[in-house]
């Protein structure tokens, strides 16, 4: 069998039609004309066995296009089963053109055949790989990527060489399908070609869409392969401006892969891939939506509120659609990350959305991490939204020893912090929660390192200068104790007067507006269920003031303090 020759892009050798071929000019315009499904299979009916091998690959490629735009294809069908049976037994006789669309219709109808079609279809393309051009081979890969086929090494390594040897001849589209499609397939290409088209980025950027730039920086960032400080930054320009063009679905991947590649995404990006979201939210999938307030919770972005409730009220419509129809729930590992994310945002979901998350995470809470379960816990705690059915299937779970054992300490700690808003509620519901004793125990063991860590840990900068002003007032108070009753660190308080002060800084907001983080919200919490009362003392206030004078004031009207008499300052 004669082998394949080096290099790349050409076009295939001429050959002259037949009679038959000639007599049929319009066939191809019927085909590409067709605008139902039902259309496309009675043009190929009329052929049969007969249809050429050029009208077969382009009547499937026609139905891969009207699925794409929404129209109803049944995979299953007989004819299209038939179809594709023909089309086995043509692959050999099949061109690049051919071999590019039966692969691309075959990812866009969700059909999957058998591995030994898709190698025979992976042989003759390496075979035929010098006449593909970069449109037909970055479509082949993307398309053997989306069926989750992975063919042999030499192909792909054929098919970067030949990339390589015409990157400058790559469009944003057929740089970022071969990309993405090498990704997927967990093959790394050559340095070089990867750093080819980094060179060639910047200049085509003004041209990039922002969907295949995603694609992209999302192959680089599971290559590893950093862009230069330069391009990055370009991209993070153009970003913000494509952002009102990207699906939906496609912006959790570019905030995620800015993110893997070590750049932070711009405040201007962030929020405008939030309004591009709420543009589009009728389009929006549900694990895009979750994966995207995944980004935001890490960022300590806060998105709006627009963001938030509309992709609330979205994901619940979404669930509610499928238990209506008989589809399965949601994943109990989508669950918790939706939880966590709204947690850290301190954002309250629907009682609604709620309501259906508790519905779907208590059948699987055997099958949930243990760590990321009692975080879901201590979520629904911050919305004032445990119920006893949720809490006592989860301590069925968790009280077992060799799942408490798996409990990471941080999310134990989180367990006792619901617990202790559970017992002390006064409402006196806590009656209908089980306490399983040893995991209570193992969880307060967790949380009161924490707090000893907390009394240990030397004061922030802040913290001394309002307890400094707080002398030159004539008030006293105590740095860096645990309560009485043993549970909580307090780095400032007025003991006599059960008053907590908290001084939060930076850390405690998002970065982006003065909301409080939900750890901020839960400490809030946590105090005033212990009978403390908290006065917050925001950063951002507090530098405002300019002088003693100033600050003095300021803690006076928080602690409801008469103002001094004159003459005696």
């Amino acid at each position: 069998q004669q082998q394949p020759t080096s290099g790349g892009f050409i076009q295939m050798p001429h050959f002259p039609q037949t009679q038959q071929q000639q007599q049929q000019p319009d066939l191809s315009v019927r085909i590409t004309a067709a605008t139902t499904p039902s259309d496309v299979l009675t043009i190929a009916a009329e052929r049969g066995m007969g249809l050429f091998t050029e009208h077969l690959s382009l009547c499937l490629y026609r139905l891969g296009q009207l699925k794409k735009s929404g129209a109803a294809v049944d995979a299953q069908q007989q004819q299209l089963q038939d179809m594709l049976g023909l089309c086995r037994s043509r692959a050999s006789s099949m061109g690049p053109k051919q071999l590019s669309e039966v692969a691309w219709s075959l990812a866009q109808l969700q059909l999957v055949p058998d591995v030994s079609f898709l190698d025979n279809l992976a042989s003759q393309a390496l075979y035929k790989l010098p006449a593909f051009t970069a449109e037909q081979l970055s479509s082949l890969l993307w398309s053997m990527a989306n069926l989750g086929y992975v063919p042999g090494t030499p192909l792909l390594e054929a098919a970067a060489a030949a990339l390589g040897r015409n990157v400058g001849l790559l469009s944003s589209k057929c740089a970022s399908q071969a990309m993405w499609a090498f990704a997927r397939m967990e093959y790394r290409p050559p340095a070089t070609l990867l750093d080819a088209i980094l060179q060639l980025l910047p200049d085509k950027l003004s041209s990039f869409p922002g969907d295949d730039l995603s694609q992209l920086l999302w192959a680089y960032a599971q290559f590893g392969h950093t862009p230069p400080a330069p391009t990055l930054t370009a991209i993070l320009t153009h970003a913000e401006t494509a952002a009102a063009t990207l699906q939906p679905d496609n912006i959790p991947t570019l905030l995620g892969a800015l993110q893997n590649l070590g750049c932070q995404p711009s405040a201007g990006l962030l929020s405008a891939a939030a309004d591009a979201v709420v543009a589009g939210m009728a389009t929006a999938g549900t694990q895009a939506l979750v994966d995207l307030l995944q980004v935001y919770a890490r960022l300590r972005f806060h998105p709006g509120v627009n963001l938030l409730h509309s992709a609330a009220q979205h994901i619940s419509n979404n669930m509610t659609a499928a238990a209506a129809g008989g589809g399965s729930r949601m994943a109990a590992a989508t669950i918790t990350a939706l939880l966590q994310s709204y947690a850290a945002l301190a954002y309250a979901p629907p009682k609604a959305l709620l309501m259906l998350l508790r519905q779907q995470l208590q059948p699987q809470v055997s099958d949930v991490d243990p760590s990321q379960l009692t975080s879901s816990l201590w979520c629904f705690s911050l919305f004032k939204d445990l119920t006893p059915e949720l809490w006592n299937a989860a301590m069925g779970v968790l009280s077992q020893p060799q799942v408490t054992a798996a409990i990471q300490p941080a999310a134990l700690a989180q367990l006792y912090q619901a617990y202790l808003l559970l017992s002390k509620s006064p409402d006196g519901s806590a009656g209908l929660h089980s306490i399983p004793p040893q995991l209570v125990l193992t969880a307060w063991q967790a949380f009161r390192a924490t707090q000893e860590a907390a009394v240990q840990a030397p004061l922030p900068e802040l913290t001394q200068d309002v307890a400094q002003c707080l002398a030159s007032v004539g008030v006293a108070y105590a740095l860096n104790m645990i309560s009485e009753d043993g549970l909580l660190a307090l780095s400032l308080a007025l003991p006599d007067r059960r008053v907590a002060i908290e001084v939060f800084d930076a850390s405690a907001f998002c970065i982006n507006q003065q909301q409080p983080l939900g750890e901020t919200v839960m400490r809030i919490q946590l105090l005033q269920a212990c009978g403390w009362q908290p006065v917050t003392v925001p950063y951002y206030e507090w530098m405002m003031l300019a002088n003693d004078g100033l600050k003095q004031g300021y803690l006076r009207n928080m602690l409801g303090l008469p103002a001094p008499v004159a003459g005696l300052m």
